[in-house]
């Protein structure tokens, strides 16, 4: 696949899963060993698996795992809501089965809440970025979820890519960019959300760290309450609950398992 390593002479066990459209490749890696430098082979969709991520499962000395999350061009990310609720599915896959669980990932430690049917990741308390700001004439509202994120209310059909992209880039947010996320109002506690992702560069189909945005900041707006549904490109549904911390839940699906030489 592009990636002579000491992994080569061995094929290795990958599982694929996604959340609500957004697509993880994901390996475990107890023994640290995973070479790095294949993640942007492996998302590639035309010459590898394909995939918006790669997670790695590793021990942690401060929580239960240590999540690693990389972006499909091969960039670390702090955080991924979708990625965080397919890894603690993931591991129950593989026998870790608890009520509850702590995550380390990006040096945080998250909680993910677990019942029969439905997992629940709780995102760290928002902080501000940029607050109603305009810019390339659109009003923007910037916050941190996890992850930077630019959230625009519009009414209108928008080209997300051409739009996305400029954002993303805008010198506001240098030198690391931002997740830009066009939200529409369907409902007094519904939200339609499309989102350019950093680091795939281009827009993906569900996005939960920038469904979480866009609830907080609909919410601070006096859009919406705190219990609110967020519809997906993918016409998935991610519920988000606004407290000190945000609660947020919706599908994960195992796909399939594969092996790959790397």
């Amino acid at each position: 696949m592009g990636c002579s390593t000491k992994w080569s002479s061995l094929m290795r066990t990958f599982h694929k899963f996604e959340g609500a459209g957004n697509d993880f490749i994901l390996f475990e890696d107890f023994e640290n060993h995973f070479p790095e430098s294949c993640v942007a082979t492996l998302c590639h969709r035309r010459f590898g698996v394909g995939a918006d991520g790669l997670i790695l499962a590793r021990h942690s000395e401060i929580a239960d795992f240590k999540m690693v999350f990389f972006n499909a061009d091969g960039t670390t990310a702090g955080m991924c809501g979708n990625g965080l609720r397919c890894f603690v599915h993931f591991l129950r896959d593989l026998g870790y089965v608890k009520p509850l669980y702590k995550i380390e990932i990006a040096e945080k430690v998250l909680t993910v809440k677990c019942n029969r049917s439905k997992i629940f990741t709780l995102l760290p308390k928002p902080y501000l970025m940029d607050w109603d700001v305009q810019i390339e004439n659109h009003r923007v509202f910037a916050v941190n979820t996890g992850a930077a994120h630019a959230v625009i209310f519009e009414d209108e059909p928008i080209d997300v890519l051409e739009k996305g992209r400029v954002l993303r880039n805008h010198a506001r947010f240098a030198p690391d960019g931002v997740n830009v996320n066009f939200v529409q109002q369907m409902g007094p506690n519904t939200l339609r959300l499309r989102t350019y992702e950093k680091g795939v560069e281009g827009e993906t189909l569900a996005c939960g760290t920038g469904a979480a945005a866009a609830a907080f900041v609909a919410h601070r707006l006096g859009r919406c309450g705190k219990e609110v549904k967020v519809l997906m490109r993918s016409e998935e549904i991610l519920e988000i609950t606004l407290g000190e911390e945000i609660e947020v839940t919706g599908p994960s699906v195992k796909v399939f398992d594969g092996q790959v030489k790397l």
